[in-house]
């Protein structure tokens, strides 16, 4: 009989990152034993709208159950429903936020009688807290692992996804999709797994793989310096579920191969051939349509070299000693010390956001309002109003000057916050995201009297 392939359902024209979601990418294809969702996205919002819930379609369906993923540490390459902030950029009046979505599908069902594989149509929701929801769908095409003739199932090669801890990989078998790596390095964390169901079956068409083309692309679509072209990677070809033969890829550095910043795909063309001739199989995936690439993992490279936009800097919990507040009492000023080894440093936006459920609030003071205060390596101060958000929770100050004028200098940046809520006690801190750089302010005890 005839065996038909059905071709993975055209993709969906992309949505602006302004008011929807742009997917930068996700998992497009695996085999039922691999039902898992991977997806990377961006969006920009208005300066100090944040993600407040992030969800997506757990049956591969609109009408049935959306599961709710939980916030993560940027960096933390969890095994559960995650999803992570892997950038935060602030612009003159918005913010572009990218994330990494991470979690188990429900999508295995067998395809129907002459069919190698299922279509399902998945849908990302975010909600914002400025009440605004978001949403978009992208195609994810499941493969049925067995060659059945009679059945239709035509058995062609593909690659698995990882996931879980099972496979190896570092720290753990799915860290290779949406992994951030700040200089370039990544190591330990792209996995191939090359299965043909028609391995080794005599008298047949594909029946044997040994290797499968790979690729890094960017999100403007072009290749890394590392794989101008898709590159062969020497993988045993296996039936089975099993991952014993997997291939995990050397270690690379994209800074080194001159790679600029970015979001770059991993995709794979699994390949197989026909032993009686000897030939490339017409079952194989060609390595020239990228709409036959398997993306199995990403990349975001987030190194900003020196001089492309300014200096290099540290940004560390610290300013004035720690903060203690209760209702009624005195306003106080936690803050961040900065420091440099590359100076100067240029002008950055700086965002200042308060704990939820602490009960603290931001003060205005002096004219015009809300500041950002700076003190320079000899005390000196300089103030910058910064914007309110529309829920009170995060202040935006642009064209801030960080006062890292040398080679080795160090600076203090502070804001005034107050205790609001007399019942609220515990020990807390505020965000500081400066250009791509984040962390707490000095610590705070609330209830503190």
């Amino acid at each position: 009989m005839t065996t038909t392939i059905e071709p993975a359902a055209d993709v969906e024209a992309p949505d602006s990152a302004e008011t929807g979601i742009e997917t930068l990418g996700h998992a497009n294809r695996f085999a039922v034993w691999d039902s898992e969702f991977r997806y990377d996205g961006r969006i920009r919002v208005p300066a100090g709208v944040k993600i407040s819930k992030v969800e997506y379609a757990y049956y591969g369906r609109d009408d049935k159950s959306y599961v709710t993923a939980t916030v993560a540490p940027r960096g933390q390459m969890g095994t559960s429903e995650q999803y992570e902030i892997i950038d935060l950029t602030f612009l003159e009046d918005s913010d572009v936020i990218t994330f990494t979505l991470r979690g188990d599908l429900n999508v295995d069902a067998a395809p129907e009688q002459n069919q190698y594989s299922r279509t399902y149509r998945l849908g990302v929701r975010l909600s914002l807290n400025d009440g605004t929801t978001r949403i978009t769908h992208v195609p994810v095409e499941v493969l049925w692992p067995h060659y059945n003739a009679d059945k239709g199932y035509a058995g062609r090669p593909f690659v698995r996804l990882p996931y879980d801890t099972g496979w190896g990989g570092s720290p753990n078998s799915q860290a290779g999709f949406g992994y951030v790596s700040d200089n370039g390095y990544v190591a330990e964390k792209l996995i191939v797994d090359l299965v043909n169901p028609r391995q080794d079956v005599k008298d047949v068409a594909s029946n044997y793989s040994d290797h499968v083309y790979w690729q890094l692309l960017h999100e403007d679509g072009t290749p890394s310096r590392l794989t101008p072209d898709p590159a062969k990677l020497n993988v045993k070809g296996h039936q089975g579920g099993g991952t014993g033969d997997k291939r995990i890829l050397e270690a690379i550095n994209l800074r080194d191969a001159g790679d600029k910043p970015g979001y770059y795909r991993f995709l794979v063309w699994p390949q197989s051939i026909d032993t009686a001739s000897g030939k490339t199989s017409i079952f194989s995936w060609d390595r020239t349509n990228l709409e036959d690439a398997f993306q199995i993992g990403s990349i975001y490279y987030r190194y900003t070299a020196t001089g492309a936009t300014g200096a290099r800097f540290s940004v560390v919990p610290g300013g004035p000693p720690d903060v203690k507040l209760s209702a009624g009492g005195p306003v106080g000023y936690p803050g961040v010390r900065l420091s440099t080894d590359d100076g100067p440093v240029p002008v950055h936006t700086v965002q200042v956001s308060l704990p939820t459920g602490m009960g603290l609030a931001f003060v205005a003071e002096g004219n015009p309002g809300y500041m950002l205060t700076v003190l320079d390596g000899d005390g000196a101060a300089k103030h910058y109003p910064g914007q309110l958000s529309a829920d009170g929770q995060t202040l935006t100050f642009p064209k801030v000057n960080l006062a890292l004028a040398g080679k080795t200098s160090q600076s203090i940046a502070f804001v005034a916050i107050r205790a609001t809520d007399p019942d609220t006690t515990g020990r807390t801190s505020l965000t500081f995201q400066i250009g791509t750089e984040t962390t707490q302010s000095t610590p705070i005890e609330v209830g503190a009297r």
